[in-house]
C-alpha cells in the first residue's frame, strides 16, 4: 500500500509539472498574440525610430560623447518584441564606465572604430578583454560587468542590440557609492573617512573622458604626423 501511495504521489507531481508547463506555454502564446495585435494597431511610422533630443533620458551626453537609447520606454513599438538597441559615439580616449544590464545580453557592432577596447568580468572573477575595430562585433553576457573604451585617437561609433525591450543599466561605481559608507569602506578595505573622498573623485557621468595615457599617446602621434607633413612640404 505504501508503494502504491508513493507511485500515486509521483504521478500527481508529474501531472502538476505538465500542467505548469502547459500554463506557461498558453500564457506565452497569449502574450505573443497580444503583441501581434498591438503591432497591427500601430501606424507605419511607429516602426521607425528618430532620436528626440527633447525627451528626457533618451539621449545622454558627456565627455564629448553621446548615446541614444532605443528601448520600449522611448520607442513603444518595441513593447513585447524582446529587443532594443543603443547607439553610441565615443570620443577619443573616453571610457564608458563599467556597468551591467540586469535583464539582457548585448551584442556590439563597431560601425567605425580604430581601437575600441571591450570586455567583461566572468562570474568566477576572470576577465575577458579584446580590442576591436570597424566591422567587428563583441558580446556582453547578461548581468556581467562590462565596459567599452575608445583607446583610439578618432571617434568610435557603434551600436549595441539587446535581448530585451528594457535591458536596464546600472553603472557599477555609482551603485557602490549608493551603499552605506561603512559597508563600502569594509568592502574596499579602506577607512570610512576615505569614502567621502571617493564621492568627490568618481565621475557622475557614464562617460569618462581624457584618459591620461591615451591623451598623451594621441598628442604624440599628432605631433609626429605634423612633423612628417612639414618634411614633405
Amino acid at each position: 500500500m505504501a508503494f502504491v501511495g508513493i507511485e500515486a504521489m509521483a504521478s500527481y507531481k508529474m501531472i502538476a509539472v505538465v500542467a505548469a508547463i502547459l500554463f506557461v506555454g498558453a500564457t506565452a502564446q497569449e502574450n505573443t498574440l497580444a503583441a501581434v495585435a498591438d503591432l497591427a494597431n500601430n501606424p507605419g511610422s511607429a516602426f521607425v525610430y528618430v532620436p528626440q533630443t527633447s525627451v528626457t533620458g533618451e539621449i545622454t551626453t558627456g565627455a564629448n560623447s553621446v548615446t541614444s537609447l532605443r528601448t520600449a520606454t522611448y520607442w513603444p513599438a518595441l513593447t513585447g518584441l524582446g529587443i532594443s538597441q543603443s547607439a553610441f559615439t565615443l570620443a577619443p580616449c573616453t571610457l564608458r564606465s563599467p556597468h551591467i544590464h540586469e535583464r539582457a545580453s548585448g551584442i556590439l557592432y563597431a560601425a567605425q572604430a580604430d581601437s575600441l577596447e571591450v570586455g567583461f568580468v566572468n562570474e568566477n572573477g576572470t576577465s575577458v578583454n579584446n580590442t576591436i575595430s570597424t566591422g567587428a562585433s563583441a558580446v556582453f553576457p547578461q548581468g556581467l560587468i562590462h565596459y567599452q573604451y575608445n583607446s583610439g585617437c578618432t571617434n568610435a561609433t557603434y551600436t549595441i542590440s539587446y535581448g530585451s525591450e528594457l535591458p536596464g543599466t546600472q553603472v557599477v561605481t555609482q551603485a557602490l557609492l549608493a551603499l552605506p559608507a561603512d559597508v563600502l569602506a569594509a568592502s574596499l578595505g579602506i577607512d570610512v573617512s576615505a569614502v567621502g573622498l571617493l564621492n568627490t573623485q568618481v565621475p557622475s557621468n557614464k562617460f569618462v573622458g581624457n584618459v591620461s595615457d591615451c591623451v598623451a599617446r594621441c598628442a604624440s602621434t599628432s605631433s609626429t604626423s605634423m612633423a612628417g607633413r612639414r618634411l614633405l612640404l
